[in-house]
């Protein structure tokens, strides 16, 4: 009689278990959903460069929220190769096109964007920039 209860407890125990464990996953999203766009910068700099250089990636950040006519999402950060950037994430193809257009007729922000790679003693043409689309 106990192992038909124990093997009853244990069973239900192990059904229920997904469904305990599944509640882990609240509050963490996708981090893009089908048809956004995610843009990476990465480039070399040096460690004793890193910290200011994120504080000017910070400030294009602002600099960004303040100013585009395109809303887009940017954070800085430091890839586990040691290289800085950034992940941007726009609503489409076409936001990101036209993020784009704003970014490079925007003096401001092209000039911020060349002081950051100065910052690490390499160029803008040397950052690694990638895209990729979420499907």
């Amino acid at each position: 009689m106990f192992a038909k209860h124990a093997l009853t407890l244990l069973t239900a125990s192990t059904l229920a278990a997904p469904i305990v464990l599944a509640g882990h996953h609240e509050g963490i999203q996708p981090p893009a959903e089908t048809g956004q766009v995610v843009v990476t910068y990465r480039g070399n700099c040096p460690s004793e460069a890193v910290d200011s250089t994120l504080e000017k990636i910070q400030k294009i950040i602002a600099y960004e929220r303040a100013n585009s006519p395109v809303l887009y999402a940017s954070s800085p950060g430091v890839w586990a190769d040691g290289k800085i950037g950034a992940v941007d994430i726009h609503k489409s193809q076409q936001a990101m096109d036209a993020a784009f257009a704003w970014q490079s007729s925007d003096k401001t922000w092209s000039d911020g964007y060349a002081d950051i790679a100065a910052s690490c003693g390499i160029t803008v043409e040397e950052f690694e920039v990638s895209v990729f689309t979420a499907r």
